[in-house]
């Protein structure tokens, strides 16, 4: 019995630093690595890479809370037939991922400004642009249309590029958010169209990241 329980213990404490481990990867999924591409003039490269990826590790964290709501708004969505809808519930899932989306956005435009004003570092631009993107796509299997956006900024080095499409992506979701909350505050549900606009904006929004993280990780 004590074996047993020792072995629980131990499976559990497994468990545990899984948990944790994902927990402490989360940022690292979505447009990560981007701010080790910029050197300050005269200034600490370690700093500013600090700065700007501090504010990429918030993003993904805020957008990706936002997107979690987003996912269980649409599963309560998908299950309205069956077991039908309180509009309470709906709407506070909405306010919630507004809040989020407002404060990735509000963390982009900072970030947007930082990035902006701040060099590139060429030894990454070198590797950013002699990258074989083509091979890299083929044999991780990713989309070719939204890993084409991704190379068409990166392979011109241009990372800021693709923290500015970030930022309109945020944008856009956040006006399909308001157009459904628009409808919801009047327990009403607007046509269909809408909720497969937002799935589909949030699919590529998230893919666009991850690509633009795994080059990243790549390169490095």
């Amino acid at each position: 019995m004590k074996k047993i329980t020792n072995q629980m213990c131990l499976m559990w404490a497994m468990v545990f630093i899984l948990i944790v481990a994902n927990i402490n990867l989360y940022s690292y999924v979505w447009l990560n690595g981007g701010g080790r591409g910029y050197v300050p003039p005269g200034g600490d490269s370690i700093t500013t890479s600090n700065t700007i990826e501090t504010y990429i590790i918030n993003g993904a964290n805020s957008y990706l809370a936002a997107k979690l709501d987003i996912e269980t708004f649409l599963r309560l969505i998908e299950m309205k037939d069956i077991q039908g809808l309180e509009y309470k519930e709906l709407n506070a899932l909405l306010d919630n991922a507004i809040t989020d989306m407002k404060t990735t956005i509000s963390i982009y435009e900072a970030l947007i400004q930082t990035a902006s004003n701040t060099p590139y570092d060429e030894e990454v631009q070198t590797r950013l642009k002699t990258f074989d993107y083509t091979s890299f796509m083929l044999s991780n299997g990713l989309n070719k249309s939204i890993f084409g956006t991704v190379s068409g900024f990166l392979k011109n080095g241009d990372i800021t590029g693709c923290f500015k499409k970030t930022y309109a992506d945020m944008k856009n979701i956040l006006a399909i958010l308001q157009i459904i909350k628009g409808a919801t505050t009047l327990d009403k549900l607007p046509e269909l169209a809408i909720f497969w606009r937002l799935n589909e904006t949030c699919c590529e929004t998230s893919l666009f990241g991850s690509y633009f993280a795994r080059v990243f990780s790549a390169i490095q």
